[in-house]
């Protein structure tokens, strides 16, 4: 058994000759190793695992492995706890740089030096144990292809295995038995192959295939950007998914088509259509769907086309490619950009960056129906309305909307539609005793299949596309759980928030006192979970069941505090949040934050709640209770009617 600890990335195991040593249950390979020319290799997924005193046995077995019975030199490059450990293996082990008079080389995968002599060595027979991850140079080289420009990879590439950008969760793993390593492990190219011959020949796939298959089309999508077009395995890769397309064609997904085998082609398919776009590659038809855009810039940004950033890589069944954006650094003035499946063109800047008096010229796009509230006025959004683009946007005071072009095409008030979102967003920042003006506007964007849930919160809040007729048709008296639902969602701050309670329960202060203050819709109207014999079946059966915090999540959680609404006031919670702005080192578990809750809403509204809020099974601290004492009790709260 092999324990990792957060930080290890994942290697992705490509080559004919290369085989994963050591795997998560999901199949994510975090040891590997592999035959090159006449020689070996063996990759970790973190330079720690050559010093771990644990591993001590298993690193013995591989460096003879790596050495094949030579008895020769171990040289090990800046790993002093490798050196320990592989001494123990009975061969001479030298601190020292890369020499050709070695029989095993030691290193980490950061190495920048002798990268070319290194995989002639070991073509030659020479040994190579490497050791280190790619996700933290991923994360400081922005821009930059992991695959291709992270330095171990350009070693390790052309052996069959490659460092990605992922990382693994910690946990215990048993090594792959021998015997059933094939059988039962995941190797990319051997499924790839095994898919084609189900795609093209009708081959059928074992369960344990097809349990794989989501891992093979998102591992498609990266080993395509290696681009290692000199290498003859690589060709061969790319040949077979030529073959397989030209057989299978490109498929339509869609809330029709969904099936498992067809969504993977989907994601092969964007996959490689990608990359012959990238090499130039022009002999499928299909490429002649794609846009090419010129831009002209005055200074770098990132160009991005396409708002549905949601992935859906996780999806077992799709409705639209698992990807459908693209971003792009600009690295000079004019740039070509593209993306497969078109979408609406956004200028990413970092945080704080000053953007004035900027100019972009676009070349060969398609203008969109777009709305910016005292910007726009009537007479351009008559025109504007009528853009040819499937997508539009409204941009609002605090809030951007972007849905189909349908939706907006007979929407002639836009600015009535602008005055209800700012009143809106204003309540919301009211509740959470915030300034009216956010300081990065929310986003809507609809999509027909999102990554989880009917809505999901974030930057952009993402939606169905049912959706998108009630963003923008929101009118009083009209109910808007949902998407208020979701900005209640990103105004939750982790330091009077409960989790895995609270988190779909404190949200929905916003929905209801949206749809009270502002919609002029009653809790009980707003939503069916709200009706007054809902709310108290709630309360008598989590009594009944022994007010456990188990059970004291989401509509029961509310319920809590709700009862405090009704006697405190929304007043109260305004209060209590601003008070959370000047606080500062919160307690890191919830028994701690939730005393502090309770002395804070206390404190707040004159009185003591610690026997409301241990009827609600709260963990209340004798500390809390001493702290709380000298002010006056609330002997009648709603939870006494069950004692």
């Amino acid at each position: 058994c092999l324990t990792t600890k957060t930080g290890p990335a994942v290697v992705l195991v490509h080559g004919p000759l290369a085989f994963p040593i050591a795997t998560t249950d999901d199949g994510q390979a975090f040891l590997a190793g592999g035959y090159y020319g006449q020689g070996r290799v063996i990759v970790a997924t973190h330079e720690g695992f050559l010093g771990l005193e644990s591993m001590a046995p298993f690193w013995q077995n591989a460096i003879h492995w790596l050495d094949e019975g030579r008895r020769g030199v171990v040289g090990v490059m800046d790993i002093d706890a490798a050196i320990k450990v592989l001494t123990k293996s009975d061969l001479k082990c030298e601190k020292t740089k890369f020499r050709k008079d070695l029989s095993v080389f030691v290193c980490e995968a950061y190495i920048s030096e002798h990268l070319e002599e290194i995989k002639n060595f070991v073509a030659e027979g020479g040994g190579l144990l490497i050791g280190g991850h790619a996700w933290y140079w991923a994360q400081t080289h922005v821009g930059q292809n992991p695959l291709t420009e992270f330095p171990g990879n350009k070693i390790l590439n052309q052996m069959g295995l490659s460092l990605l950008g992922a990382t693994i969760g910690g946990g215990t793993y048993k090594a792959l038995v021998p015997s059933q390593a094939i059988k039962d492990s995941y190797h990319f190219r051997h499924l790839l192959y095994r898919f084609a011959a189900h795609v093209t020949a009708g081959e059928e796939l074992s369960k344990h295939e097809e349990g794989c298959l989501k891992k093979l089309g998102n591992d498609c999508n990266v080993y395509l950007q290696m681009k290692a077009h000199d290498c003859s395995y690589y060709r061969q890769v790319l040949a077979t998914l030529t073959d397989m397309l030209k057989r299978s064609g490109l498929p339509q997904v869609s809330s029709s088509r969904c099936q498992k085998h067809r969504a993977v082609i989907a994601i092969f398919s964007y996959s490689f259509l990608q990359f012959c776009i990238l090499c130039g590659i022009a002999y499928i038809i299909i490429f002649l769907l794609v846009l090419l855009l010129t831009m002209h810039f005055p200074f770098l940004l990132q160009i991005q086309i396409g708002c549905q950033t949601d992935s859906l890589h996780k999806k077992d069944v799709l409705k639209r490619p698992s990807s459908v954006h693209e971003q792009f650094p600009v690295t000079s003035e004019m740039i070509q950009v593209w993306n497969l499946w078109g979408g609406l063109i956004y200028l990413v800047a970092p945080p704080k960056t000053q953007v004035k008096g900027l100019e972009v010229t676009a070349q060969m796009a398609v203008s969109a129906p777009y709305y910016k509230s005292g910007v726009t006025t009537a007479a351009e959004w008559s025109l504007l309305r009528t853009a040819p683009s499937p997508w539009a946007e409204l941009e609002f005071e605090n809030i951007i909307l972007t849905v189909p072009s349908d939706a907006v095409r007979g929407l002639e008030r836009p600015d009535e539609v602008a005055a209800l979102w700012d009143e809106i967003t204003r309540a919301v920042a009211d509740l959470a005793a915030k300034p009216h003006k956010f300081p990065r506007k929310e986003r809507f964007v609809r999509d027909v299949q999102i990554s989880h849930d009917f809505m999901h919160a974030g930057y952009p809040i993402m939606v169905h596309k049912n959706s998108a007729a009630e963003l923008v048709g929101v009118k009083k008296g009209k109910e808007m759980w949902g998407p208020i639902h979701e900005l209640g969602h990103n105004q939750q701050r982790g330091c009077w928030e409960f989790p895995p309670h609270t988190t779909e329960g404190t949200c929905n202060l916003w929905s209801v006192y949206v749809n009270e203050e502002v919609l002029g819709i009653k809790r009980e109207k707003a939503h069916g979970a709200m009706t007054a014999a809902n709310r108290q079946s709630r309360a008598k059966d989590y009594v009944a069941g022994g007010r456990s915090l188990e059970s004291w999540s989401m509509w029961v959680a509310l319920e809590t505090y709700m009862q405090l609404q009704e006697r405190f006031g929304w007043d109260a919670f305004k209060k209590v949040f601003a008070a959370y702005h000047h606080m500062s080192d919160f307690p890191g578990d919830n028994k701690g934050k939730m005393n502090l809750y309770v002395e804070t809403f206390s404190q707040t509204v004159g009185m003591d709640l610690t026997g409301f809020f241990k009827a609600w099974g709260w963990p209340i601290e004798t500390a809390t209770e001493e702290k709380l004492s000298q002010l006056p009790p609330w002997n009648d709260h709603p939870m006494t009617q069950y004692d």
